[in-house]
């Protein structure tokens, strides 16, 4: 009887035992899991994207041609990647520059658009190609706007806004 009772009571243990060490595991897992979530940092951005996307969805649309606006925004996402050290998406300054053409802004433009191929060198022939449009249609009739180009402008004019544009790239804006 004796040998019978203590054979019952071991496999009684051994069942007892084990949801103490399923127990005892699982929340061993869980703290570790916990512990490494807690040392992942959060994924830096590249760029600060801001509401930029928002606003060229609503240039290309036209659902907003409030283009003072729009600039004003750009201005302020500017400011915060300033800020927080980040960068500027790819064409964005471009944007910028558009926007201020259509407010009739052109020497804002001209810097931007030269800030972007800066920051962007791969963009300097679609940028170039947005100065030559923008100096066409200057000469149509609208407002004008002078391109810093070699042959036209004076080499102080040209190197001023470079220079300029230069410094702007490098800060972010």
């Amino acid at each position: 009887m004796f040998k019978a009772f203590m054979a019952e009571y071991g496999a009684a243990r051994a069942m007892l035992s084990r949801p103490k060490q399923t127990v005892f595991r699982l929340s061993v897992a869980v703290i570790l899991t916990g512990g490494l979530a807690a040392c992942v940092q959060p994924q830096k951005l590249m760029y600060n994207w801001q509401s930029y996307q928002a606003g060229v969805y609503d240039y290309l649309k036209d659902a907003d041609s409030d283009y003072a606006a729009q600039a004003a925004l750009l201005e302020q996402n500017v400011e915060i990647a300033r800020s927080a050290d980040q960068a500027l998406p790819p064409g964005f300054r471009a944007h910028l520059g558009m926007l201020y053409l259509k407010q009739g802004k052109a020497d804002k433009a001209v810097e931007q658009l030269h800030s972007e191929k800066l920051a962007f060198p791969e963009a300097t022939p679609f940028m170039d190609f947005l100065l030559r449009n923008a100096e066409s249609s200057a000469s149509k009739g609208q407002k004008s706007l002078s391109v810093p180009d070699a042959a036209t402008a004076g080499p102080s004019s040209s190197t001023a806004i470079k220079s300029r544009a230069i410094e702007e790239a490098k800060k972010g804006t």
